[in-house]
């Protein structure tokens, strides 16, 4: 049986003022939470439950700013809803909402030994900097590249977006050096969804974008729904191909969430996207 604290506690310990000790006997429980939210089956429920669970972590942040746990749960918590359930509906507030997420990512690098600032270090010294983190680092380092990377995507014509396009390439293929295969080989699917989303004259790359798509469905054995989304969004749509895009998001409509039933919820929000890619098919080709 797991352990939880029930919320009324909860709600005592951030009333009270706790110790460091008090907050880490609260982690299992938050853990716990995390877990239970990415095996959800009922997105619109996930979408609900999110926003109150990471005002929570943040409450107990208050309290442990260098809680390397709640920061971890709180930078992939900001880059899953954001992604999930805002940016399709409401750009500027997935744009803040990614920069708050990066934000603690950030953090957590910093608590792990990173030097302050990371990211208004210039690009090179920037670079220089992501070889010195080792595989210790990987979470703060992938979860900041994916709320960074989800962040320029939508800010293509801000200055500040190309000048940082060269940082999330660099900071995704570190993450890619030390672990190809974290969060489901997720580093692939950024590089993918990065040089798949953009033209040429902005950097878009289609081969290797086609290369890193193949080889995150070849490391998740096809079961990362999002992978064959994120492939028929950005690569098929840039490059004009419906046969493919048609192909890609019907497995995902047809393949049952429950067949990575760790990441359910993922994968439900997958096939929701599907679904609307494929209704607006006529306006993208």
């Amino acid at each position: 049986m797991k352990f939880k604290l029930p919320v009324c506690l909860i709600a005592l310990i951030l009333s009270q003022g706790c110790s460091t000790l008090s907050i880490r006997m609260v982690t299992p429980m938050v853990q716990s939470q995390y877990v239970s939210i990415n095996e959800e089956t009922d997105p619109k429920l996930a979408e609900h439950a999110i926003p109150a669970s990471l005002k929570m972590l943040e409450g107990l942040l208050r309290q442990d700013p260098e809680n390397e746990t709640l920061l971890k749960n709180l930078t992939e918590g900001f880059c899953g809803y954001v992604f999930s359930f805002v940016e399709d509906s409401d750009p500027d507030r997935a744009s803040r909402l990614y920069l708050r997420g990066r934000g603690y990512a950030e953090r957590l690098l910093i608590a792990g030994g990173a030097p302050e600032a990371l990211t208004r270090q210039n690009p090179e010294q920037f670079k220089v900097t992501l070889k010195t983190l080792g595989a210790d680092q990987l979470p703060g380092l992938y979860w900041m590249g994916q709320c960074w990377a989800g962040w320029l995507m939508l800010n293509l014509d801000d200055l500040q977006a190309l000048v940082a396009i060269s940082k999330v390439e660099a900071i995704l293929n570190r993450a890619l050096e030390l672990d190809e295969s974290y969060h489901y080989a997720g580093s692939h699917l950024l590089l993918g969804a990065f040089y798949g989303s953009r033209s040429k004259l902005l950097g878009g790359n289609p081969d290797k974008a086609r290369g890193h798509f193949e080889k995150c469905l070849k490391l998740t054995q096809n079961k990362f729904l999002m992978a064959k989304v994120l492939y028929a969004k950005t690569y098929a749509v840039q490059l004009q191909d419906r046969t493919l895009f048609k192909k890609l998001l019907s497995e995902v409509t047809d393949t049952p969430a429950d067949i990575l039933p760790e990441q359910q919820l993922a994968n439900a929000v997958a096939k929701q996207k599907a679904q609307k890619l494929l209704e607006s098919a006529d306006d993208l080709f």
